[in-house]
């Protein structure tokens, strides 16, 4: 197991996006490509998350201590137990009420009766204190397993990117405009704060530490994918983990021209902006950063920073949509007609978030905490990890430095390709 103090090996950090159930994608590729790095001396020992990304973070680091193989199999299980009434209470029977009394007294300008969020999801305050062991964290960072785990979220009165951050060293300084770098213990709090989607649930407030006390919303908001946490922390390599593909969506003439958008379609635009698109632009950046400093004809002054070129490993689905397809179809299957009336919750959250409309599947999939579809995220992130170890020159070298060229489909529709690294 390498460590800190493993002298000359290169730090290696585990970039872990947003999206809600779409976490499970994540397990999945962690529980094939964890074992693979470890067989090669080239565990993570530096994990940076946010939202979703920021729970599978924490549990990588409280669980640093364990073997690869047991590591993953305990992130899988943690994922395998993750139904909806372990993350949100009850929408039909206990929300709905509140939530339109509120509504109504925000109408009408009743003192004090304000709707914080749609969704309440008090059952995950209580899922995280069981699914993590914050002492196992702060034992591994203390003794050098780890260089840092960081969870990153948005200040929600300055709008303002913090990363909370729990490291073996000193934090190195940033003059960064855009992030601040707070270092503290992590606990359930900080995560909770990261993964606070604004609107379906509310702000958390972090009291620790004191100087950075305050309500915070979903860290996605501002910084999706933080990469740029990852290197400022010190990472020299990087795996970055997105849950959905960054191709561009095929173009369909025609297709939206007969109805107006709704809901449903603004909300999908929306997340596509904040989770999505930044995704594709950072992952775009690093390979064109890579080549130009590969570039023998830069000039000389640059080449000192030939060395500073970060190889990189990154897993995503290869087609846009194909997990709210996933979800479309499990939705169909267990919640559609009179099957629904066994979790009425799952048809409501389906009717508000766009009923047949195309982008009900992709926004219906963040919030589909079924053991079906969560089992169907796992077998996708595993197979999508596996193409990346397989695609040429294969496992024995995984690394990437040029551009990414991103995944397309083939002619078949069900596999996709990469350039060789």
């Amino acid at each position: 197991m390498r460590s800190v103090s493993d002298a000359g090996a290169p730090r290696i950090g585990s970039v872990l996006s947003g999206g809600g159930a779409r976490g499970a994608y994540e397990a999945g590729a962690i529980s094939i490509l964890s074992p693979a790095l470890d067989a090669r001396n080239q565990r993570p020992t530096l994990f940076v998350g946010t939202s979703v990304g920021a729970i599978n973070a924490g549990y990588m680091g409280a669980s640093a201590h364990l073997d690869a193989e047991e590591q993953a199999a305990g992130l899988l299980d943690r994922w395998r137990q993750a139904t909806k009434g372990s993350v949100i209470r009850p929408i039909l029977l206990q929300q709905l009420p509140l939530t339109a009394l509120r509504y109504a007294g925000e109408l009408l300008s009743v003192p004090g009766v304000r709707l914080p969020s749609l969704l309440d999801p008090k059952p995950l305050e209580h899922s995280l204190k069981r699914w993590m062991s914050w002492g196992d964290l702060h034992r591994n960072v203390g003794q050098g397993l780890l260089d840092a785990v960081a969870v990153v979220a948005t200040a929600a009165g300055r709008g303002r990117t913090v990363a909370f951050v729990e490291s073996h060293n000193e934090l190195p300084a940033h003059n960064s405009h855009a992030i601040e770098y707070v270092p503290t213990a992590l606990s359930d709090e900080h995560v909770r704060a990261s993964a606070a989607i604004p609107i379906l649930f509310p702000p958390v407030r972090v009291e620790t530490p004191a100087e950075a006390r305050g309500w915070y919303v979903d860290g996605g908001t501002r910084l999706n994918t933080p990469i740029k946490p990852a290197l400022d922390l010190g990472a020299e390599r990087l795996v970055v983990i997105g849950t959905e593909a960054i191709t561009e969506p095929p173009s369909e003439p025609g297709r939206h021209d007969s109805e107006p958008p709704d809901f449903g379609d603004g909300a999908l635009h929306a997340l596509h902006g904040t989770l999505v698109d930044p995704l594709g632009e950072d992952m775009r950046m690093l390979g064109n950063i890579n080549e130009f400093f590969a570039n023998g004809g830069v000039a000389p002054a640059a080449m000192r920073y030939r060395e500073a070129r970060v190889p990189y490993i990154f897993i995503a689905p290869a087609r846009r949509g194909v997990i709210g397809d996933i979800a479309s179809d499990v939705f169909r299957t267990r919640y559609g007609g009179l099957k629904g009336l066994r979790s009425p919750d799952f048809p409501l959250l389906n009717r508000l978030l766009g009923g047949d409309s195309p982008a009900h599947g992709e926004l219906l999939s963040y919030l589909l905490f079924d053991q079906e579809f969560i089992e169907a995220l796992i077998d996708l992130g595993r197979a999508d990890a596996a193409r990346w170890l397989n695609a040429p020159p294969g496992a024995d070298e995984p690394w990437q430095l040029e551009p990414l060229d991103v995944f397309v489909e083939s002619a078949r529709g069900d596999d996709a390709a990469r350039p060789p690294r």
